[in-house]
């Protein structure tokens, strides 16, 4: 149960913008799970991922309206998700186009849904639903090529 103070902490929290996406500083893909941690703190939830078994899920709370997954693969960051409590969606796209677009431009493959960097090495998804998400290609080409050998029959190992 909330308290009267935690409910007027959320409430000066809010008239000062915290629920926006770009209040807070973006983990840069690549970075180390040292990185993500010094950045965010120690995440609440730690598991194998299911879309790629090489990688490693962790969930941290960014802040009391958003909350981060980040998916640790070869060692290194390679995919975000935020989840705002709430979206902004301009001002959501535009912090991620800024903070994941390494300064170069992004195509739009679906217009509001997907992006690419236009070096091709990252990808961008959004939707009317909070969750906006940036991934390296190489670990969501390692992500599809999983999927579609266990559609197949084949092994997962």
């Amino acid at each position: 149960m909330r308290t009267l103070l935690s409910y007027l902490l959320l409430l000066v929290l809010k008239l000062f913008g915290a629920e926006r996406l770009d209040r807070h500083d973006a983990l840069p893909l690549g970075s180390s799970l040292s990185d993500a941690i010094a950045l965010y703190g120690d995440p609440f939830e730690v598991c194998k991922s299911d879309s790629l078994p090489e990688s490693t899920e962790y969930t941290f709370d960014v802040s009391p309206f958003h909350g981060c997954v980040a998916w640790e693969w070869r060692g290194q960051i390679h995919c975000i998700v935020y989840f705002p409590e709430k979206s902004f969606p301009a001002p959501d796209l535009k912090f991620m186009c800024d903070n994941y677009g390494d300064g170069k431009n992004w195509t739009v493959a679906t217009e509001g849904y997907l992006y690419f960097r236009e070096d091709k090495l990252v990808r961008l998804w959004c939707s009317a639903m909070p969750p906006i998400g940036v991934a390296t290609m190489e670990y969501w080409s390692a992500k599809e090529a999983y999927s579609s050998s266990i559609a197949n029959g084949e092994s997962a190992g």
